[in-house]
């Protein structure tokens, strides 16, 4: 169904109001220092704790089913917290990282320390187009744009568009990557035309897969999880990189491990599974030592295996802290 011209003049006045308010909020990030910059980020994140009632929801929601009992009700809700201000600096790290000047000449490396140098310097030695993975820890807008600058612009990136056009090319704009942008919808074909070319393709990992995705066990129970990195992987025989920034104080720690592709470009279901379960083990393993650098607040965990759906009510959290005593209240939720 079509919209018309009443309702497109009226979504276009929403998308240019939407994007001014945006504008006081973003170009300070990029003139900010890095630390400033940084602190500001948080600073919002927490902001959007403090109005994201359904979002605080299910981050207490997962971290219960995550860590069980192991987890106080007080505890998750200061963890939700930290993760509401990690995500806020996050996306300022990216913004403020685009305005960097020493992105040309290649100094933006000393902000990070590769945690296997040995690694790292094979992986891009190898001239082989790869599947990097990537999530939503640490900060994945700077992984993303350190990945962008070191494959120099030989990489194209799976990502849906943010809906407003117009935020999505300011975002663009000041993220300044040089690789190619797949829409995330019916990104396959894309993905494998670039890297039968030669060109290597970033995909986002920890997101719901929908009732079509395998799953997994992340933090011991099944989660959908999308099955393009292993496809793509598959069918073209690129290796998998998986890889996360995560802080260590005022740097960054870049993370990262490396394995073949499996089969013999004709993907089965078993090595679908197989190869997702080998990403997230290891994404599971990072999250676990940095938790509070992970975006617990997604629904994670919301597709079933069946295709029911998991819920994030306040009854959820309620039943999720019950042994505790009394309910949780909505100002902790």
């Amino acid at each position: 169904m079509t919209m018309g011209a009443p309702l497109r003049a009226l979504v276009l006045v929403r998308d240019v109001f939407l994007t001014l308010v945006a504008l006081p909020f973003l170009v300070p990030l990029r003139l900010l220092p890095w630390n400033a910059a940084g602190r500001l980020g948080s600073l919002y994140g927490l902001a959007a704790w403090a109005v994201l009632g359904t979002s605080r929801r299910a981050g207490l929601v997962n971290l219960r089913r995550a860590f069980g009992p192991s987890m106080s009700r007080a505890e998750a809700g200061h963890a939700v917290r930290a993760v509401f201000a990690s995500l806020g600096r996050s996306l300022a790290e990216g913004i403020r990282f685009s305005a960097l000047p020493g992105r040309a000449d290649g100094s933006w490396r000393a902000l990070y320390d590769a945690e296997d140098p040995g690694l790292e310097a094979r992986i891009l030695a190898d001239p082989r187009p790869k599947v990097f993975v990537t999530g939503h820890l640490g900060s994945w807008e700077v992984a993303m744009q350190m990945l962008d600058l070191a494959l120099e612009g030989r990489g194209a990136a799976v990502a849906r568009r943010v809906d407003n056009p117009f935020l999505d090319a300011l975002l663009r704009r000041v993220r300044r990557g040089d690789g190619a942008l797949i829409e995330k919808r019916g990104a396959v074909g894309p993905a494998l035309a670039a890297l039968r070319s030669g060109t290597s393709v970033a995909v986002l990992l920890d997101e719901n897969g929908g009732r079509s995705g395998p799953f997994p066990l992340f933090f011991g129970r099944p989660a959908s999880t999308r099955k393009t990195a292993a496809l793509l992987s598959a069918r073209t025989g690129a290796p998998i990189v998986v890889g996360a920034a995560v802080r260590r104080g005022e740097r960054f720690l870049f993370r990262l491990a490396f394995f073949e592709a499996p089969g013999n470009g004709v993907p089965t279901p078993s090595d679908v599974l197989e190869t997702t379960e080998r990403i997230v083990r290891v994404w599971e393993a990072w999250v676990r030592e940095d938790p509070l650098q992970w975006r617990w607040i997604h629904w994670r965990w919301k597709t079933r295996p069946g295709g029911s759906e998991e819920t994030y009510t306040r009854r959820d959290v309620t039943a999720a802290f019950e042994a505790e005593g009394p309910a949780i209240t909505e100002a902790s939720a």
